[in-house]
């Protein structure tokens, strides 16, 4: 009979605890307002191509999307080192989602001499007021003068490399012209590819030497494009936003590219200087 009773009790056990177990209804609340968010974007009073960046949102986390990349500071500075025109955006992370304010724009009318002073860019183009040109490094005959070959092959955040040397499977020997970055007046770019003249443009770049990449406006950077030998150029579908610099001196420059497959390029470039003195 004890039994019994054990039983009866644990089922009605289980029943009042299956009955109280039913899912909670889940309500996210509304979005904030965008008219709720506070903030300022002010200049630098020491230095005008700095712009101070502060969220006055309450209980928020804030979201910054610049030029230079995005940030979740309360308080952060962005440095934008030539005259124009920029865009910054400002957001939240409340409990209805991210919402956005409008977008902040910033005008610039000088040149950071101390940004273009760093080493990184004065290796790249010169330095202020003065510009540098390179080539790729491989001639007609498929010999390079630097590097074993113009292009090396890597995994993904070099996660394995190989230097293959130059081979016409790889990319077509011959003179793939200049390209040459300046920084008179703003930054300057333009690529002459002599190998693929529809390649060749003129505009302006910007390198980011916190994350060592560049990007490149109105034209590319010197890269073999033909199809049809299997080249490896032709297989890369970004040549211009975000390339990473795997290594930069005052003689010689490599750059990532990144084909379809994932399989990352490394193009490898000399100045020409070096081209000429050797």
């Amino acid at each position: 009979m004890k039994s019994i009773i054990n039983s009866i009790i644990l089922f009605c056990g289980l029943i009042t605890m299956f009955s109280g177990c039913k899912p909670d209804v889940v309500s996210l609340s509304a979005p904030l307002d965008k008219s709720a968010l506070k903030f300022t974007a002010t200049p630098d009073p020491n230095n005008p191509n700095n712009i101070i960046l502060n969220s006055l949102t309450p209980n928020v986390t804030p979201y910054w999307v610049t030029p230079s990349g995005s940030s979740i500071k309360v308080t952060d500075t962005v440095n934008f080192p030539f005259p124009g025109t920029d865009t910054i955006r400002y957001a939240v992370e409340s409990a209805g989602g991210l919402v956005y304010a409008d977008p902040i724009v910033v005008t610039i009318n000088s040149i950071d001499a101390k940004t273009v002073s760093d080493s990184m860019w004065i290796k790249l183009s010169g330095g202020l007021g003065k510009s540098k040109t390179w080539r790729l490094d491989v001639n007609a005959i498929g010999a390079s003068k630097y590097f074993n070959g113009p292009t090396y092959f890597a995994g993904a955040n070099f996660s394995w490399e190989w230097d293959a040397g130059w081979a016409n499977w790889i990319i077509d020997a011959g003179d793939y012209g200049t390209m040459t970055f300046d920084l008179i007046g703003k930054p300057n770019f333009t690529s002459n590819n002599l190998a693929f003249p529809s390649l060749s443009g003129t505009g302006t770049f910007m390198f980011y030497t916190k994350t060592q990449t560049l990007s490149t406006f109105g034209a590319e950077i010197l890269h073999d494009n033909n199809p049809n030998n299997g080249t490896q150029g032709a297989q890369v579908p970004n040549w211009r936003t975000g390339m990473v610099i795997k290594s930069l001196t005052n003689d010689q420059l490599q750059i990532v590219a990144v084909r379809k497959d994932g399989v990352w390029l490394i193009y490898n470039y000399i100045s020409q200087n070096y081209y000429n003195t050797h």
